[in-house]
């Protein structure tokens, strides 16, 4: 529709444009906002004479509107997946609780229009991959927060954190593309943490937000980078955030099976990744969703059926086909943590 006079617009219509008062930079209404009678009549007052009004036949889409309906979906289908609403598919009842915790932190999450507006350039840099990571990260991150019995406002944090922790991949989408990476390359790949640092301070983020974002990388042997903290000295959840992340990072991205990417976190306990930590992780995340179907690594297929009995990657799975894809006359079952020699080699979603 475009430009209309002040004296033609109506209840219902939609700004196409921001509306600012006159002689100032005070915004009054912002782009988007569905016109009421009282609005219409701030305008009048203050004497504007027309307003940009969206085409009532063209499609008005707010990306940080779209962003925060993507994102709580994307957030509860990930949370569900690991942490469903039966007890028997959470390693313990308390992971349960704090399934609900962090349900019921999604809308104050989204509502945080800044956050919301880095999801959007997550999104954008590396065709839904980082942004997919980020997510992952973030609610795995909430997982062991709470398992490590943090406050609600330490988990809200850790959840933020990951969340947004690779925000410096959005200065240096050309790095991220490169799957073997120059000498220079991975120089400036390492400052990542460092530029997200410093573009969410910009943004008024939160310190202990923006600390865990320059920290995820760092180790706790004080081998990681940008190489300023090492130990006890890394904040706790900037230490929780950089094992999710690793975690998500060689599972989702580098399609590495969970169990190989577990194992080498639990050898990684006391090196790389506070032990604490990696117990939290180990013991309170199901590596292996319960109810999933599995291929054994002797070829036989079947339904993960108890994930509290056994700690980490091994738990009990029911056979229902053989090596040959057949269906076998008598399920069975298999005991991962004493068959120590077969392991899963396949999740087949």
């Amino acid at each position: 529709m475009g430009q209309v006079k002040v004296e033609d617009i109506r209840p219902g219509m939609v700004l196409a444009a921001a509306v600012v008062i006159p002689e100032s930079t005070t915004l009054l209404l912002k782009e988007g906002h569905a016109l009421t009678i009282k609005g219409i009549q701030k305008i009048r007052e203050l004497k504007i004479e027309a307003v940009e009004i969206v085409d009532r036949n063209s499609l008005f889409v707010n990306p940080i509107d779209k962003m925060t309906e993507n994102l709580e979906q994307d957030f509860l289908l990930y949370l569900r997946k690991i942490s469903p609403r039966q007890a028997e598919a959470n390693k313990n009842d308390n992971m349960v609780r704090i399934a609900d915790v962090l349900e019921g932190m999604i809308p104050r999450i989204c509502r945080q229009e800044t956050v919301m507006e880095f999801c959007v350039q997550l999104k954008l840099v590396d065709n839904l991959q980082l942004y997919q990571h980020s997510v992952h990260t973030a609610v795995l991150s909430g997982m062991v927060a709470g398992a490590m019995g943090q406050s609600e406002e330490e988990i809200m944090t850790a959840v933020v954190g990951g969340l947004l922790h690779d925000v410096g991949i959005c200065e240096m989408p050309l790095v991220l593309g490169s799957k073997e990476r120059s000498s220079q390359q991975q120089q400036l790949w390492e400052e990542h943490p460092t530029y997200g640092y410093y573009f969410a301070k910009q943004k008024e983020i939160p310190q202990e937000i923006c600390e865990i974002i320059l920290y995820h990388h760092e180790r706790w042997d004080g081998s990681g980078f940008p190489k300023i903290k090492q130990g006890a000295d890394i904040p706790l959840c900037a230490q929780i955030v950089g094992l999710c992340a690793y975690y998500d990072d060689h599972v989702t991205v580098q399609n590495m099976p969970p169990y190989i990417a577990i194992e080498e976190i639990y050898a990684s306990g006391g090196l790389f990744f506070n032990n604490d930590v990696v117990q939290a992780f180990v013991n309170n995340i199901p590596v292996y969703p319960l109810g999933v179907m599995v291929r054994l690594s002797n070829g036989e297929v079947g339904i993960v059926a108890n994930i509290r009995k056994n700690q980490g990657p091994r738990p009990i799975i029911k056979v229902f086909f053989n090596r040959t894809n057949r269906p076998i006359t008598e399920t069975k079952i298999v005991d991962l943590s004493k068959e120590r020699t077969i392991f899963i080699e396949q999740v087949l979603e």
